[in-house]
């Protein structure tokens, strides 16, 4: 028996100036025929789109929420990702699962649920609770792992582990060509961090491509099958509160952390961090982004 499975494929905090930029998403949005397939079977499916993740629709037993979303990369299942969530919000839309008069929404992911809300130009999703989780001050070992120089390092600022639904190492370079010039060693990367709360390193610079971006940031995620992502809606957050928590680039309450991403993959995205504090002393964060549909089709399973 030969399955039909429709997906909308689209590209995530995309950056208008270039016309292929963002990072790419399958959303199989049937949540009918979805219920059709193993968990083998979407993991399949999703290393045969091979982008960083794929995602698909279930209904959500969750009174609030629209959908439930499960999240895949080549490598596994994953709880939260912030292109999938905001692309998986557009085509709610494109599909008419949501009404296309709704500014806003909440769907259900493996982390619980996430709320979203539209403007005439981005969507944007508010993440969980910020927190930092655990420092990493081996800076020799995380210079060898990148293949870089101890002197590419920020004396200022020592690596940490953030997280605002998924951890991971953040880490600040001294300089844009640092940051270009890495080129991760990932044996080492994943013996060395084992242990640790993540083996996601997200490295930036304060110096960056386009004047009007605060920083310049890769993602190396190899124990998900993502050996580089071109934009990391999930480690927008992490990278903002880690700004904001020690003052870099004199970024500040309310105002957007314009994060380029991707260039090093001929991907260029663009992502939009805002964080506010409340009143019990957490942050607030919210990334925002725009998305473009890109294509659209039916996926062919043989049962």
């Amino acid at each position: 028996m030969r399955i039909k499975i429709p997906f909308v494929q689209t590209s995530v905090f995309i950056d208008d100036r270039y016309n292929f930029s963002g990072n790419q998403l399958a959303t199989f949005w049937d949540s009918q025929e979805n219920k059709k397939l193993s968990m083998e079977e979407m993991q399949g499916i999703t290393r045969e789109m091979n982008f960083s993740e794929s995602t698909f629709l279930f209904p959500s037993m969750i009174g609030n929420c629209s959908s439930k979303v499960r999240i895949f990369t080549p490598g596994r299942e994953i709880p939260f990702a912030g292109h999938p969530t905001l692309g998986t919000a557009f085509v709610l839309k494109e599909k008419e699962i949501i009404s296309m008069k709704t500014n806003q929404t909440t769907m259900e992911l493996g982390i619980g649920p996430i709320d979203i809300q539209f403007t005439s130009e981005y969507i944007s999703m508010k993440q969980p609770r910020a927190q930092f989780l655990e420092e990493f001050p081996d800076v020799d070992l995380l210079a060898s792992i990148l293949n870089l120089k101890r002197q590419d390092f920020s004396n200022d600022y020592i690596p940490e582990f953030v997280s605002t639904g998924f951890p991971f190492l953040i880490i600040h370079l001294k300089s844009l060509a640092a940051v270009q010039n890495a080129s991760p060693n990932v044996r080492m990367l994943l013996e060395n961090l084992k242990s640790m709360p993540s083996q996601e390193l997200l490295i930036f610079s304060n110096e960056t491509v386009h004047p009007e971006s605060t920083v310049h940031v890769r993602m190396f995620a190899p124990s998900a099958g993502v050996p580089e992502d071109p934009a990391t809606g999930s480690a927008a957050g992490p990278l903002g509160v880690y700004l904001l928590k020690y003052n870099i680039g004199k970024v500040s309450l309310d105002t957007p952390v314009v994060i380029e991403q991707g260039y090093e993959m001929n991907r260029p995205s663009q992502l939009l961090t805002y964080v506010q504090k409340r009143k019990n002393a957490d942050y607030e964060v919210h990334v925002s982004g725009k998305v473009r549909k890109t294509a659209e089709g039916i996926f062919f399973l043989d049962k």
